[in-house]
């Protein structure tokens, strides 16, 4: 049943928390086993990033903080922002990233950290990789599959434990494709999809458009009347269950990430509901038992 499958897939879910938006929280509505991502934009500083975590591990929740490449001066700057991680929290999970923005220092990209011992010296054992599966407006797709052929090789050289965490979208077919494609080429990683959280339609457009996500776009454009009148009730239902089937197959999809576009704590009771199977399913729309949105 869609149903068993959807809560199957949303079992450990994990959500992304901007350190902007912990200024507004006194608490996180999760449980336990869903764990929180900490994102490191170009205009966040170093210091926001910290405590956010602090704050994170204090609800007793793990923290996976970003890391990115290009964010960071050197690899002694590296070292020094795990050294104050690792203050923080005893969480072994981080996500390592390009990142967005100029280049700041001397590393180009994720792989020289990845390639150092810099994430295992300080106890970071469990590691997500960005996965691209439409591209990237900064990234050719050549260097794009290069670099994940490279990063799988380390994975395996390193016997490193290496997961892929991918950009939100709209329309699931780029992704099963893609997905398809990584069987094909035997890269055997885990897959964590990442899902918009429900929203209005110009809010995930213009998220969209920041992130340049594609043939997501134009789905999302040409199918503007339907995707609202999801999104402002619940999410992306079809593509939620599409995904939610596609997972029940032999692929990589083994996990759900889910970005907090209508707001974080809203979507964290949200995914709470869904996590449990407190909905139904009536005509391919997810109706929620309690209204949140």
């Amino acid at each position: 049943m869609s149903k068993d499958n959807i809560v199957s897939l949303l079992n450990g879910f994990t959500v992304e928390l901007n350190p902007k938006v912990r200024h507004k929280l006194n608490s996180i509505p999760l449980d336990k086993k869903n764990n929180v991502y900490i994102t490191y934009l170009p205009d966040a500083t170093e210091k926001d990033i910290l405590e956010t975590v602090e704050f994170v591990s204090n609800q007793n929740l793990i923290p996976i903080t970003h890391l990115p490449a290009r964010t960071m001066k050197d690899l002694e700057h590296v070292s020094s922002f795990l050294k104050e991680l690792r203050k923080r929290t005893d969480s072994k999970k981080i996500l390592v990233i390009g990142g967005g923005g100029n280049q700041n220092g001397s590393i180009s990209s994720s792989l020289e950290i990845l390639e150092s011992d810099l994430l295992k010296d300080n106890d970071f054992t469990e590691i997500g990789v960005a996965g691209h599966p439409e591209g990237s407006p900064d990234i050719n797709q050549k260097t794009i599959n290069d670099f994940l052929d490279k990063k799988y090789d380390l994975s395996q050289n390193k016997n490193l434990n290496f997961e892929l965490v991918t950009q939100f979208f709209f329309n699931a077919s780029p992704f099963i494709d893609w997905c398809q494609d990584l069987k094909a080429k035997n890269i055997n990683l885990p897959v964590r999809v990442g899902f918009p959280g429900p929203a209005s339609f110009k809010t995930l457009l213009n998220f969209g458009i920041m992130s340049g996500v594609g043939n997501s776009i134009n789905f999302l454009k040409k199918n503007s009347s339907k995707v609202t009148d999801l999104l402002t009730k619940t999410s992306n239902d079809d593509m939620l269950i599409e995904l939610a089937n596609f997972a029940q197959g032999e692929n990589s999809l083994k996990s759900f990430h889910c970005f907090p576009f209508g707001g974080f704590e809203k979507t964290c009771l949200w995914l709470n509901a869904v996590q449990s199977g407190e909905f139904t399913i009536d005509n391919n729309k997810i109706v929620l038992h309690k209204k949140i949105f």
